[in-house]
């Protein structure tokens, strides 16, 4: 029996496109994203392949087609410093290559050649340092110097005001009395003093039914805003007086790496925001 000229160009798309997009290469977009490290506590050094980086948190481009090793020593006083290596590992989406059996030989290939098979990952957590009351950072080497050298550099650079999920009714306020409606979006200010005003607002499932639960009161708080860095607006919600809190939570000092904007908007200080008190009344 003949096949029609419909199936054939069929089975040709088919397996052209088999041949071409190996599973590893599906995926990229989820695994070649840029490696970020954050440190606890904030405030540690970040040392790159012994160059001092950045502090608290630093990111990399995805390197690609690249098998580089990045090794990454975190240093801080009263801490005992830690070493990790990021390199790149086996690519868990590939194996769905196997679930063609006949093509995954060439699937493997394919990933291979798009720099897919083998990636780069984020640790996951924060690189946690254990206590060590008797360790010094070296102030010292040349690295550290210049790092303290380029702070005075960044002196009049904007700084992030970042509010974390659970918000709505956000405003900010300058020490010019300007007012700024960002709707939780991060927003770059110059450094100064600001207000800032945000509502606890929280939507979740529970059973077969979500809920959304709003603060009847929003809070204010007043923060002073360093250049290039980066505060984060953390907000929950007081049953008691069935309002809303914050907690703020500043990077601190100028960081020079700090220094661009789109790092600065890429830098999620709202990680570091306590668990949410909202939670407690259901816990007991």
């Amino acid at each position: 029996m003949k096949q029609s000229p419909f199936s054939i160009v069929k089975l040709a798309l088919f397996t052209t496109t088999l041949l071409t997009i190996g599973c590893g290469t599906m995926f990229k977009p989820t695994t070649h994203r840029p490696i970020q490290i954050y440190t606890e506590p904030m405030e540690a050094s970040i040392y790159l392949d012994d160059e001092k980086v950045s502090e608290t948190f630093h990111q990399i481009d995805y390197p690609v087609k690249s098998d580089k090793k990045f090794t990454y020593r975190i240093e801080k006083n009263g801490f005992e410093p830690k070493t990790i290596v990021i390199e790149k590992k086996f690519n868990k989406f590939a194996y769905w290559n196997l679930l063609t059996v006949l093509f995954s030989p060439v699937l493997f290939l394919i990933d291979h050649t798009n720099d897919a098979l083998f990636v780069y990952k984020s640790p996951e957590e924060n690189i946690k340092l254990d206590v060590n009351e008797k360790f010094k950072e070296k102030t010292d080497t040349t690295t550290y110097k210049q790092f303290e050298s380029e702070r005075s550099k960044v002196k009049n650079n904007k700084g992030l005001i970042l509010f974390d999920g659970y918000v709505t009714g956000v405003l900010v306020k300058d020490g010019d009395g300007n007012q700024y409606d960002i709707k939780s979006a991060p927003f770059l200010f110059l450094p100064g003093n600001f207000e800032v005003q945000s509502k606890f607002y929280i939507t979740y499932d529970s059973g077969n039914y979500r809920y959304t639960r709003t603060a009847k009161t929003p809070v204010t708080s007043k923060l002073t805003l360093q250049p290039a860095s980066v505060t984060a607006v953390c907000t929950d919600f007081d049953h008691a007086k069935q309002s809303s809190t914050h907690t703020l939570i500043s990077s601190g000092k100028p960081n020079p790496y700090l220094g661009s904007d789109v790092v600065l908007r890429n830098f999620n200080l709202t990680r570091y925001c306590p668990e949410l008190k909202f939670w407690e009344k259901d816990k007991k």
